[in-house]
């Protein structure tokens, strides 16, 4: 049996390493994403939302956010097409369009562009609760001071 020189073994193992870790997937972009429920008094009770995004290298956004009135039977959908995180890591403001409105008296149409603001602020019991601005109706993608609310059996994400 003849043996192989420590070079070619060498020259094998760094063939093999360098295929194996050259079709690995490129790691997730920054992405965004959760779900709770909003005390809206101006709604008479509550507000339930979702929303998930995410952006690939090239820096284009894909996802949805879903609105949801109890008692009023309004459902809000629609798909993101800008968010960006803010440099605390933990705050982003997410744009997008209004695909599909189903029930009667809420202020927002097919067609509108929307604007909500959120923040994480960590996972666990002692953490604070995470934040959400509730829905504008905004036809820009650009940080906005407006004031976040506690949001109640949920949780938000936010990955830079």
């Amino acid at each position: 049996m003849k043996k192989i020189p420590v070079f070619f073994a060498g020259i094998i193992f760094l063939s093999a390493l360098l295929t194996i870790t050259a079709f690995k997937s490129a790691p997730p972009g920054p992405s965004i994403n959760g779900q709770g429920t909003l005390n809206a008094a101006y709604l008479n009770g509550t507000q339930h939302f979702s929303f998930h995004a995410s952006k690939n290298s090239a820096g284009n956004v894909s996802g949805t956010f879903e609105s949801k009135s109890p008692g009023q039977e309004i459902r809000v959908h629609g798909n993101i097409d800008c968010f960006n995180i803010l440099a605390d890591g933990k705050t982003a403001y997410v744009s997008g369009v209004v695909t599909e409105v189903v029930g009667e008296g809420y202020p927002i149409a097919v067609g509108n562009h929307i604007w909500f603001k959120i923040q994480d602020n960590g996972e666990g019991a002692n953490a604070a609760a995470d934040k959400f601005s509730d829905y504008f109706v905004f036809g820009v993608c650009q940080n906005l001071n407006v004031g976040l609310q506690d949001i109640t059996g949920g949780n938000i994400q936010v990955k830079p």
